[in-house]
């Protein structure tokens, strides 16, 4: 992997050549349709009342006024439904790596995506949004956050209070690469345990069906909601697999859908072993 780029300090890294104002990066940002909030240098507190850009993105000319008036300031990327996008954290220094692995081992390999190298080592994994509420979580599992609706991450070029820059890996930019949706047993992960949806929310779900583009995060979600109040995993996966050729426009492959529920069965009895240690 890339490692951080060094930046001796604000004043000398003004006088290179191939220094870019963090916050100058963030109209690329504004292009992708993410909302972007300028934090202080070298340091992740907002500059602004980051809470209003979770409804909306700023304005070019927002980020250009934000840049003259605080040219050494960082760039931060709102996460959550208005940029459509939502942000794994993975902490080393917490025991995120072995966490991480861990998940890898029993669940699979993610899809490649946009992925970022923070200033202090760690990773952020960039993932579609699947479109309905998901909150930040600390501890998915040890060393892993979640950043998402009514959150916030630090963005490369920004540079982190030991003066080493967040960067993109290798051809994994924005530029360079589309993001992937959320894995399954991700997109539960704030849900297994209980879901925020209301009874109304769940009749309208599985009543009116859901198109392309919600099928994954939707079949997952209902898994979640169903493992956790009490159904047997075999049951779940009929129902799934029924409702998927009725109401999903077009259909899943069973196969996927099988995959899908077989991802959040794991989830739900490991949080169930969880708890219970």
């Amino acid at each position: 992997m890339k490692p951080s780029i060094e930046l001796p300090n604000p004043q000398t890294a003004k006088h290179d050549p191939a220094y870019v104002p963090p916050l100058a990066v963030a109209l690329t940002y504004l292009a992708h349709g993410w909302s972007v909030v300028p934090l202080r240098p070298r340091d992740k507190k907002p500059l602004v009342r980051w809470e209003l850009y979770q409804g909306k993105c700023p304005s070019e000319a927002d980020v250009l006024g934000w840049l003259q008036q605080w040219p050494d300031a960082n760039v931060g990327i709102v996460t959550g439904s208005t940029s459509k996008l939502i942000v794994l954290d993975i902490d080393p220094h917490h025991g995120g790596d072995d966490s991480f692995e861990h998940i890898v081992r029993r669940f699979g390999r993610l899809s490649a995506t946009v992925e970022a190298r923070t200033g202090g080592g760690g990773r952020h994994l960039y993932f579609e949004h699947p479109g309905y509420p998901v909150r930040n979580r600390v501890g998915i599992r040890q060393g892993i956050d979640l950043r998402g609706d009514g959150g916030y991450v630090v963005a490369p070029p920004s540079v982190h209070p030991s003066g080493k820059r967040y960067a993109w890996l290798p051809g994994h930019s924005p530029e360079e690469r589309r993001l992937a949706p959320l894995p399954g047993w991700l997109l539960t992960a704030t849900s297994v345990s209980g879901s925020r949806r209301s009874v109304d929310d769940w009749r309208k779900l599985v009543r009116d069906g859901v198109p392309e583009g919600q099928r994954n995060s939707t079949v997952a979600s209902l898994t979640g909601h169903l493992l956790w109040h009490g159904v047997d995993p075999q049951v779940t996966l009929e129902l799934l697999l029924a409702w998927n050729r009725t109401r999903c426009r077009p259909p899943l492959d069973d196969a996927e859908v099988a995959q899908v529920v077989r991802n959040i069965t794991r989830l739900h009895d490991q949080e169930s072993l969880d708890s219970q240690s």
